[in-house]
């Protein structure tokens, strides 16, 4: 009787670690999978200062690009503290515009990505461009948007961010759903409105405004 007990004992003990253990490689295969994207401070290019835009984008970028179980954003507080040299790291602010700060970066904060992004004001409007660097494949892909006042650089960033969701991460969201249809609506009028252009242009519906991915060229 004793001896049952005994091996009933040691088999549930076995059952138990094997539950845990399966558990265990789940997670890890689950973490694996997680990607981690570093967002610098915009550059700002224009007379005033627009601090609360660049923190305005900085905020709506997180929130956007964070993504449960697939994608973490690096926080702020976390990626500051590397640029502005706190840590003792060599990233500095001025630095991450090189190839190597990107680098630098992207092994202090653990990060599979970094996004670049600059608001540049050209007479009334603004020109909105965000790099996002992907570092194990030595590649990046460009990002483009403008705005007649600041008032819509947030709406046209959260564009950018839909976007980039979709490209790089293959997320579908509302705002890049919302964008398709009026995609579409804008094909449908092209139509109506030049119905001869368009028979003799197949496939010109198909063009992204995306280039893609390109090739990093940047030196270790």
């Amino acid at each position: 009787m004793k001896k049952n007990i005994l091996i009933y004992k040691i088999s549930l003990t076995l059952f138990i670690f094997m539950i845990v253990l399966m558990g265990s490689t789940q997670a890890i295969a689950i973490t694996e999978n997680i990607k981690t994207i570093a967002v610098l401070p915009f550059k700002i290019n224009a007379p005033e200062k627009l601090i609360h835009v660049q923190k305005g984008l900085d905020r709506m970028l997180y929130s956007r690009l964070s993504w449960k179980d697939n994608v973490v954003v690096i926080p702020q507080k976390e990626l500051l503290s590397y640029l502005s040299g706190t840590d003792g790291s060599k990233a500095g602010t001025d630095k991450v515009k090189s190839g190597k700060g990107i680098r630098e970066i992207a092994r202090l904060t653990h990060s599979d990505f970094v996004l670049t992004g600059a608001i540049t004001k050209l007479g009334g409007s603004f020109s909105i461009d965000v790099q996002v660097y992907d570092i194990e494949n030595k590649r990046y892909m460009a990002f483009f948007d403008q705005s007649q006042k600041s008032g819509d650089l947030i709406d046209k960033t959260n564009r950018i961010a839909a976007t980039i969701n979709k490209k790089i991460f293959g997320r579908s969201t509302l705002a890049w759903e919302k964008m398709e249809q009026e995609q579409k609506a804008d094909v449908q009028k092209q139509i109506r409105k030049n119905p001869e252009y368009m028979m003799k242009t197949p496939g010109w519906q198909d063009a992204e405004k995306s280039p893609g991915w390109k090739i990093w060229k940047y030196i270790f």
